[in-house]
């Protein structure tokens, strides 16, 4: 059953007062962007969890920029039980290659990062936006470092 996420015009007007305990809602995202397709704000309720991998699966197949998390009758309120992608794209968004590309982007970053602040010490912290931007970005960088290490070795 597909319900729009808020009606103002349905009594209950919010989808979770809808959803049953043992059923699971599909969000339909844009893989890209992790955010539904414009105009689409709506979640698919299916009676178990079979339903609603199926439900994903095909509309991934149907069109493969799009992906769906399921969740259970909570809602959002946690991680996703499942994010289902078409097989051919799968790697552009989850596994190694996309591990692989945070760890790359980390340590650009975290470089750039020490390289600003290295420059500011050198020069005795006169241009003080050196250290002060350098500090973010080695922050930001290391954290997509970290986390691109994580995901690389979780997919090994």
């Amino acid at each position: 059953m597909r319900v729009r996420v808020h009606d103002p015009e349905r009594t209950p007007a919010h989808w979770l007062e809808i959803i049953q305990p043992g059923q699971f809602s599909v969000f339909v995202l844009e893989a890209s962007r992790r955010t539904p397709p414009p105009g689409d704000a709506s979640v698919e309720i299916a009676p178990g969890f079979e339903a609603a991998v199926q439900f994903a699966e095909n509309t991934v197949a149907h069109n493969p920029s799009l992906c769906c998390e399921i969740y259970n009758h909570q809602g959002k309120a946690g991680e996703p039980l499942r994010t289902v992608y078409e097989p051919s794209v799968r790697g552009r968004y989850e596994g190694r290659p996309r591990a692989r590309k945070e760890m790359w982007a980390g340590a650009g970053i975290l470089a750039v990062g020490s390289a600003l602040i290295a420059y500011d010490v050198k020069h005795d912290l006169v241009w003080l936006w050196g250290s002060v931007i350098g500090l973010k970005l080695s922050l930001v960088g290391g954290v997509f470092l970290v986390r691109g290490v994580s995901r690389y070795l979780e997919a090994r």
